[in-house]
C-alpha cells in the first residue's frame, strides 16, 4: 500500500482525538466539566481542572502521533499511541463503568485496538 495512503488513513483515525482535545481546551474544560463533576462525585472546578488537561493530554499526544506518521518514526508513533490508549482506558473507566454501558466501551475498545495496531500498519507501509 502507498505510504502516504497510509499515512493520510492514519491520520484521520486520530481525528476524534484532535477535536475532542481541542474543544476542551479552548473551552477551558467546562465542554466536559459537569458530566464528570456528576460522574466521580468531584468537585466542579477539579473537574474542569481535569477535563482541561485531558484535553491538553490529547492534542500533545496526537501532535506526537502524527509527527511519527508523517517521518516515519517508529517510537514517536508507538509513544503517541500508547498516550492516547492510556487516555481512553482511562475516559472510560471514568464515563462508562458505573453504571456499565457496553456499546461506549465496545466502542473505545475498537478505537483502542485500533490505536494499538497504528505502529504495526505504519511500519510494513
Amino acid at each position: 500500500m502507498n505510504k502516504y495512503l497510509v499515512s493520510f488513513i492514519s491520520s484521520i483515525l486520530i481525528l476524534m482525538f484532535i477535536i475532542s482535545g481541542i474543544t476542551k481546551v479552548i473551552s477551558f474544560g467546562k465542554s466536559e466539566s459537569n458530566r464528570l463533576s456528576k460522574k466521580i462525585n468531584i468537585n466542579k472546578n477539579f473537574s474542569q481542572f481535569l477535563v482541561f488537561i485531558g484535553g491538553v493530554w490529547e492534542i500533545i499526544s496526537c501532535i506526537i502521533l502524527l509527527y511519527g506518521i508523517w517521518t516515519t518514526n517508529q517510537l514517536l508513533i508507538t509513544i503517541g499511541s500508547i498516550s492516547l490508549v492510556i487516555f481512553t482506558i482511562a475516559a472510560s473507566l471514568m464515563f462508562y463503568v458505573f453504571p456499565f454501558k457496553y456499546l461506549p466501551i465496545l466502542s473505545n475498545l475498537t478505537t483502542i485496538c485500533a490505536l494499538l495496531l497504528l505502529p504495526f500498519i505504519c511500519i510494513i507501509n
